[in-house]
C-alpha cells in the first residue's frame, strides 16, 4: 500500500470542506425559511386582530355579532352561575364587545403557540404565555365557547391544546 501524496490529501480536505459548507448552507436556508413562515403567520395574525379591533369600533359589526350571540347555544353546564348572571345583566352589545376581545386574545395566543411549535419561542416563554391562556380560558366564557364549540377560527393544533387545558381545568 503506498502512502497518499500531499496533493491527494489536499483534494480530500477541500472536498470535505465543500461538503461541510453545503450542509451549513442547507441548515441556514432551512432556518431562514422557518423564520419567514413564522413572520408571515405573525403578519396574518396581526391583520386578523386589526380587523377585530376595527370591528369593535363599528356599531354595525358589534350589533351584528350581538344578534349572533343571542342565538348561540351554550352547552349545558358550560357557564358558571356568575357567567350566566353576567350575560343576563349586560346588553348584547357589551357581550359582543367581550366576544371580540376574546377572539383578539385567542388570535394572539394561537400565534404564540405557532411560534413555540416552530422553535422560535422558548419553552420558558411559552409556559408563561400558557399560564395567561389558562387564565383567559378559565375566566372568559366567550374564549371557551370559541374553542370548545366553534374552534374553526384557529389552527387545529391550537384548538386541541386549548381543549386539553380546559379539560385539565374541569378535572380539578
Amino acid at each position: 500500500m503506498k502512502p497518499i501524496d500531499w496533493l491527494t490529501s489536499a483534494e480530500l480536505v477541500g472536498l470535505a470542506a465543500i461538503v461541510v459548507s453545503l450542509i451549513f448552507v442547507g441548515l441556514e436556508l432551512r432556518q431562514s425559511q422557518k423564520i419567514a413562515l413564522a413572520a408571515q403567520y405573525q403578519a396574518r395574525t396581526e391583520m386578523g386582530r386589526e380587523y377585530f379591533y376595527q370591528s369593535l369600533a363599528s356599531d354595525y359589526r358589534v350589533n351584528d355579532l350581538a344578534e349572533d350571540i343571542e342565538s348561540w347555544e351554550w352547552p349545558a353546564g358550560f357557564l358558571s352561575a356568575d357567567e350566566t348572571q353576567w350575560l343576563v345583566e349586560h346588553t348584547s352589545s357589551v357581550s359582543a364587545e367581550a366576544a371580540y376581545w376574546a377572539v383578539i386574545n385567542l388570535y394572539g395566543f394561537d400565534n404564540y403557540y405557532f411560534q413555540y411549535q416552530s422553535g422560535l419561542l422558548s419553552e420558558e416563554g411559552w409556559l408563561a404565555l400558557q399560564s395567561r391562556l389558562r387564565a383567559l380560558l378559565r375566566d372568559d366564557p366567550f374564549a371557551r365557547y370559541l374553542i370548545v364549540v366553534t374552534g374553526q377560527n384557529f389552527r387545529e393544533s391550537f384548538v386541541t391544546m386549548s381543549k386539553s387545558i380546559i379539560t385539565d381545568m374541569d378535572s380539578k
